[in-house]
């Protein structure tokens, strides 16, 4: 089954960031190792940056942690939807439409109790049916939904991540000397912080969703539970039908 897209490009960006942010560390390393003597006084102000750098940096890891581990995968979720329709809905609503009365030849060939019983039931099942077909479709919707849910907050991170880079990027540019390295890290720690902002919205309005989805979910497996209790019976016996026994069947051939 091919990956989610979404997924692949947030992963792909997440990389490309983990690099750019050694790259700026390196940088910074590298410019910080060959400070004249006369700019001495300018290393402390940029160690003390690079600390709230790397607590930046750490926090937005962090943020990004639940994400890794469980990042979900709305094409599959499309998927399984669509099976909630032509696996379900689809041939159940095909088999509550072959048995309607009007369809069934049995309403025509018998008469007697059990037949009376049999035409009495039959509509209350073929709308049991319908409803089955309906709550597949529920589901199906429900899926879909959640897989739209997912795809908002990837599209989320992708643009939490693409701020986070831009600002690297830039903060490696500025960070060649040791007058701009100043600015680099207040600029990589503005964008970290951007970013973490962003993703910390995109986590908070997909566990908003998650609790709509899951109220949701509930309601639909106690549907499921109750298509079986209140699925319509009867309390004729329709094995009775033969009419040359001699008894009173409750069959009888309608001539």
């Amino acid at each position: 089954m091919v990956a989610d897209p979404l997924v692949e490009q947030v992963n792909g960006k997440l990389q490309e960031l983990d690099q750019k942010i050694q790259e700026f560390f390196d940088q910074i390393n590298g410019v910080l190792s060959w400070v004249p003597e006369a700019f001495a006084h300018l290393i402390e102000p940029i160690q003390r940056g690079m600390e709230v750098v790397n607590q930046k940096v750490q926090e937005f890891w962090d943020r990004v942690q639940q994400w890794r581990q469980q990042p979900g995968d709305a094409t599959v979720l499309r998927v399984k939807s669509e099976i909630w329709a032509s696996a379900v809905a689809n041939p159940i609503g095909d088999v509550a439409g072959d048995v309607a009365l009007e369809k069934l030849d049995a309403n025509v060939d018998w008469t007697g109790r059990a037949a009376e019983a049999y035409k009495a039931i039959v509509p209350a099942q073929a709308d049991g049916l319908t409803g089955v077909k309906d709550l597949a479709l529920q589901i199906r919707n429900s899926l879909n939904s959640l897989a739209n849910a997912l795809d908002a907050f990837n599209m989320a991170m992708i643009i939490a991540v693409g701020v986070f880079i831009v600002g690297a990027v830039g903060a490696i540019a500025a960070a060649c000397t040791v007058a701009g390295a100043g600015a680099a890290v207040g600029a990589i720690a503005s964008a970290a912080g951007v970013s973490i902002g962003l993703v910390t919205t995109a986590i908070v309005a997909m566990n908003s969703y998650f609790d709509v989805i899951e109220v949701e979910q509930i309601a639909l497996q106690q549907k499921i539970h109750d298509v079986g209790s209140a699925w319509s019976r009867s309390d004729r016996e329709f094995s009775d039908g033969s009419v040359r026994d001699g008894d009173g069947t409750d069959w009888r051939v309608n001539r």
